[in-house]
């Protein structure tokens, strides 16, 4: 509220009741569900603020995070009719629905149809295909993409729906469709979706930026982000809280026996503990069993001052387990109980060509935390030893220590410059050992890794087997 307060309070902002009411009234008067509060309250802001004496809405961007059962699709629907529609006042206005799948791509489509094929009036007014729909007095056209950025171009599009973006491993199709938009008045961007397990992709930064323009860290810039979950794993088990995350609950009887059923069935499996907590409570969760830490212990590990360890004595460690694959290398300092750690890797191109890793590669390339080894038939060892070589310009690297699978391969390499290497073992009686202290470690948040995408994506996909 702090947020939106300021928004509306801005003498620069024109609140238009007469387009929201009359965009409302036109939903309502067509489709057989109405608009509840929450949704009645995003269409005035999403659609009714504009700048003073202006056509530029304040938002033209929206976020809208709600956990399953909210409502997402149905919203979408209205927002592709209302937007095709001449209450949007624009001709040539098209709307593009936009997933992983050409099914979910297609629901809101498929529901826009279904309510054009039940009215008459309607069916006079539309053209319809099962490709397409044009709404013949603004020429303005709804379709349906599938998120396969190699064959889309940014088109002529006034406003694009990214349906479940949770699964969007990358930016392609995003960068790709809103480089077309700008060629008509008043293009609008709008992201639905529920919490997922892809971590440190569109999910993540999105969420992020949302907590960033909230707090008023950053301004909006046109983004408003619209977020329906729980505020902690304590709150899953308060069902008198789930509005937080489930709005509609209140609303519809069979929804809240639904999600009270999948409640009382989620401590039967893992999978349904994480698909309830993570689906209908909104929030980023794998089992115990299943993940070292938990997500925000995992991010926790970059909310940390990184002191400056030059000449400072560390540990350095390498990970090389298969040669045409990944190769990290890494230092580890200890100061006032706290662990600090600082990593590199080494990717061979052809891991990248057999494998589609969730994890932006590139990204961590321009970060300066990965490096993709290029026409060589390995990740040399010898690179392995250079990186610290380098590295020993700036710190006292007083041993490396490495797997003693890998070890042959690396010693020769490692002594030739002078660099002292270790083997440890790697089995169930190490990592017996080692299990408590990595426990306590992010518990008690007394790790610190730079802020690095990679390296929060490698202890994710970290599987624990007890």
């Amino acid at each position: 509220m702090p947020f939106l307060r300021e928004v509306l309070d801005d003498p620069n902002t024109e609140i238009r009741a007469e387009v929201i009411e009359d965009g409302v009234e036109m939903l309502h008067r067509y489709f057989p569900f109405k608009m509840h509060d929450y949704q009645l309250f995003r269409f005035a802001i999403f659609y009714g603020l504009y700048e003073k004496g202006t056509d530029f809405p304040i938002f033209n961007e929206n976020f809208n995070m709600w956990g399953r059962g909210t409502g997402k699709n149905g919203t979408a629907s209205m927002d592709g009719f209302y937007l095709a529609s001449e209450k949007n006042g624009i001709r040539n206005y098209h709307v593009d629905f936009v997933a992983n799948s050409e099914k979910q791509a297609k629901t809101s489509f498929d529901e826009i149809y279904d309510v054009i094929a039940q009215n008459d009036k309607l069916k006079r007014l539309f053209r319809t295909t099962m490709l397409e729909i044009k709404y013949n007095r603004t020429n303005s056209k709804i379709g349906y993409l599938t998120a396969n950025a190699d064959t889309k171009d940014g088109g002529r599009q006034g406003a694009i729906v990214f349906d479940e973006v949770h699964q969007y491993e990358n930016y392609d199709i995003i960068s790709v469709l809103i480089g077309g938009l700008g060629k008509v008045e008043k293009p609008r961007i709008i992201y639905l979706t529920t919490d997922g397990t892809v971590r440190e992709a569109v999910i993540d930064d999105l969420k992020e930026k949302s907590m960033r323009i909230l707090t008023g860290e950053e301004a909006h810039n046109g983004f408003f982000p619209f977020i329906f979950k729980m505020d902690n794993i304590s709150e899953v088990g308060k069902p008198d809280l789930f509005c937080k995350a489930i709005p509609r609950i209140n609303y519809d009887e069979t929804l809240r026996r639904q999600v009270m059923k999948e409640f009382n069935m989620m401590n039967q499996s893992n999978e349904l503990k994480e698909k309830f907590i993570t689906k209908r409570m909104n929030l980023a969760y794998v089992s115990k069993e299943k993940t070292v830490a938990d997500w925000e212990d995992i991010k926790a590990t970059a909310n940390h001052e990184w002191p400056d360890f030059e000449g400072r004595e560390c540990i350095g460690s390498v990970d090389y387990a298969e040669l045409r694959d990944f190769a990290t290398v890494g230092l580890h300092w200890k100061q006032d109980g706290k662990h600090y750690f600082k990593q590199h890797t080494f990717i061979h191109e052809d891991s990248l060509k057999l494998t589609e890793y969730n994890v932006n590669i590139q990204e961590a390339v321009d970060d300066g935390f990965a490096t993709i080894v290029r026409g060589l038939p390995i990740i040399p060892p010898d690179t392995l030893a250079e990186w610290f070589v380098e590295e020993a310009k700036k710190y006292y690297i007083k041993k490396v220590y490495s797997d003693r699978f890998k070890f042959p391969a690396l010693k020769e390499s490692f002594g030739k410059v002078g660099l002292e290497l270790d083997g440890i073992p790697n089995g169930s009686i190490s990592h017996n050992k080692l299990e408590p202290f990595i426990t306590r470690m992010f518990a008690e948040r007394s790790l610190v890794l730079e802020d690095d995408k990679l390296m929060r994506w490698f202890i994710w996909n970290v599987k624990v087997e007890t």
